[in-house]
């Protein structure tokens, strides 16, 4: 099995009775999923002539529909490209001009935030249907693009092939096998981001019930987590702390419980065992990138104990990693050096980017831009990261994208924008600011400024003032100097 297409059918085909997804109180079965995603899929290749390789952009919460398109895209030999809901229109615009679709797909909430752009857009019940499936999905051909970005802060956009999905859900599946056909699994993390789109197919490959949650509200998930008797389901650390925070939860029943998954950022071990104390299930920690297909190490439940307590795992089935100098040449174990890639996993490159598909390779390896060690054993630790994005409650962000924008205020002379410690975000954004001479503008008159400028999670937290920066003799930023004063007691760079 090679595409995404073909999982719904054979699934179809093998239980068609069997409830696929629970979204607000609908149920859908395999084979009325099967089906629905063949009729949508033969409208989108009939009668509005989408060719085949065409990108669709996605821009909306998760639900059952979302997920129908996804599969039908594929069935089309079209390519999913979901757009992150959390960015400003402006921002929009930017990504949807770098992916350059044949068309977009809005919920009713963000129709409006496409209404200026060049491309058509319909809302999900003005899509046509009609007919059978067309059968165009090809085997190796781009099912999912998905927006990243460098230290640029240009959107690119990583290419995935059903293959890379596919893979990436066997792997995950070896990991984690407490997967049951018909068992209730929770997915809520966003859609447009690898991790939310990767384990709702890592879930339906084992033949799960996928319970649809539109929304990460804590009080919600924890009503999902026991209305439904939720066996596994994939999260990550802000959103187990904000559980392990509802007083209502000490006394929620989650005895149905088996594994959760966790991921996206660092979880710190005291957020661990708070929840090892409440859920009383097993925990396994996933690591990757979306240019990776999501996870391509894990941290199995057996091994969070000790020192691999810091540990993000070792590489899964049919993915390779190394830690490597600048020469790209293997490290020793306990040095440290860039995490390497290489496997299964890698996607199929960057959308219209064959200069930074090329800059993103070492020696056939790919460059994850994290800095680690790996241990005698093969276990990973991450201790800092060489690019220089930051992940505050499991979202990317890059900081030369937020300084583009502060530094257009008419007031701020240069600007560095770094992460610093949270215990709720694990990184916050923190600008630090030099002014004009002469300037009155306080953090609270940036902040505002910004708002619009900036999606909410990108937006810095807090605001120093500096007379200057730190830059060496060429003029650049020397952010791991700057960073050194913020992180001064913590074992590694990230939290």
């Amino acid at each position: 099995m090679r595409k995404i297409a073909e999982l719904i059918r054979w699934r179809a085909r093998r239980h068609p009775d069997l409830t696929a997804t629970i979204y607000q109180g609908r149920t859908r079965s395999y084979a009325d999923l099967d089906r629905s995603s063949s009729e949508l899929a033969a409208g989108l290749a009939g009668k509005l002539g989408l060719q085949p390789g065409a990108r669709v952009a996605i821009l909306d919460t998760n639900s059952d529909a979302y997920l129908e398109l996804f599969f039908a895209l594929d069935k089309a030999g079209l390519v999913a490209a979901p757009v992150n809901r959390r960015l400003t229109s402006a921002e929009i615009a930017v990504v949807v001009a770098e992916m350059a679709p044949a068309l977009i797909v809005a919920g009713e909430a963000f129709a409006p935030l496409c209404a200026a752009l060049p491309v058509r857009c319909l809302g999900f019940d003005e899509l046509p249907r009609g007919g059978n499936d067309p059968h165009r999905d090809a085997d190796g051909a781009v099912a999912w693009q998905f927006s990243t970005s460098g230290t640029t802060g240009l959107p690119k956009g990583a290419m995935l092939t059903g293959w890379n999905v596919l893979n990436n859900a066997v792997a995950m599946a070896l990991e984690m096998p407490d997967f049951r056909e018909g068992g209730p699994f929770l997915a809520c993390l966003p859609m447009f981001h690898i991790g939310g789109a990767g384990s709702i197919i890592w879930a339906m490959h084992q033949g799960a019930t996928v319970v649809i949650a539109p929304d990460t509200q804590p009080v919600t998930l924890l009503d999902s987590l026991t209305v439904h008797k939720i066996e596994t389901t994939h999260l990550v650390p802000t959103l187990l702390r904000s559980l392990c925070d509802l007083p209502q939860a000490a006394g929620a029943d989650f005895t149905h419980l088996k594994h959760i998954a966790y991921g996206a950022a660092p979880m710190p071990p005291d957020v661990l065992k708070r929840c090892l104390a409440l859920f009383r299930c097993k925990f396994t920690q996933f690591y990757g990138l979306t240019e990776t297909t999501g996870p391509f190490a894990a941290l199995p439940f057996e091994q969070h104990q000790g020192e691999r307590l810091w540990s993000c795992g070792r590489p899964m089935f049919g993915n390779l990693a190394r830690v490597a100098g600048p020469d790209g040449e293997e490290l020793p174990p306990g040095q440290t050096g860039e995490i390497l890639y290489r496997g299964a996993n890698l996607m199929a490159g960057y959308a219209r980017r064959p200069e930074a598909t090329v800059e993103a390779m070492l020696g056939g390896w790919f460059r994850t831009g994290d800095a680690g060690t790996m241990d005698a054993d093969g276990f990973l630790f991450i201790k800092d990261r060489i690019k220089d994005m930051m992940v505050s409650g499991g979202e990317n962000i890059y900081p030369a994208e937020v300084e583009s924008v502060l530094a257009g205020h008419p007031d701020v002379a240069d600007v560095a924008v770094i992460g610093v410690p949270d215990e709720t975000w694990g990184e916050a954004v923190k600008a630090v600011v030099v002014l004009r001479e002469g300037s009155a503008l306080t953090a609270e008159m940036l902040l505002a400024w910004a708002q619009g400028r900036l999606a909410g999670y990108k937006r810095p937290r807090s605001v120093d003032f500096a007379a200057s920066l730190p830059r060496n003799p060429s003029g650049k930023l020397l952010k791991r100097e700057l960073r050194a004063a913020y992180w001064r007691g913590h074992a590694r760079h990230v939290n």
